[in-house]
């Protein structure tokens, strides 16, 4: 089901302390990834909201993570946030926003987080930069 989640008063600072938090966080699968960590760390400190709950201490490994998501019904990253978050176009996006990019591996999919000149990803050393244009889908915080 689609949620419309709504960005707190202070989520510019909120968020930034969160990415802050992230740098000092070692990458790991279940736990601090793009989606996990990067992505659902970002829209709850955004919002307040934990629209990762469900997934949490559900796999350990990337293969694991693919396992489940086809265990709740997706067949891919970009389907199981098209489920969660109203999905608006790359070129719309703001800061803040959750963007999906094309990332080597078997889920072939990673989160980042639109900022102002591109986007955050994470990687298995800390986070990087990626130019905008390699967001493939986008969707909407607040």
């Amino acid at each position: 089901m689609v949620q419309r989640v709504s960005r707190l008063p202070d989520w510019r600072s909120r968020l930034s302390l969160e990415l802050d938090r992230q740098r000092a966080t070692a990458f790991a699968w279940g736990r601090q990834d793009c989606v996990l960590g990067l992505a659902a760390g970002a829209v709850e400190a955004m919002t307040g909201e934990d629209l990762a709950r469900d997934w949490r201490g559900h796999y350990r490994s990337e293969r694991g993570a693919l396992r489940a998501l086809r265990a709740a019904g997706h067949e891919s990253l970009g389907s199981a946030l098209a489920a969660l978050l109203p999905e608006i176009h790359p070129d719309q996006a703001d800061l803040g926003d959750i963007a999906l990019v094309a990332s080597e591996g078997v889920l072939g999919e990673a989160l980042a987080v639109f900022d102002a000149s591109g986007l955050i990803a994470l990687t298995e050393h800390g986070h990087g930069r990626i130019p905008r244009e390699r967001a493939l889908r986008a969707f909407k915080i607040g």
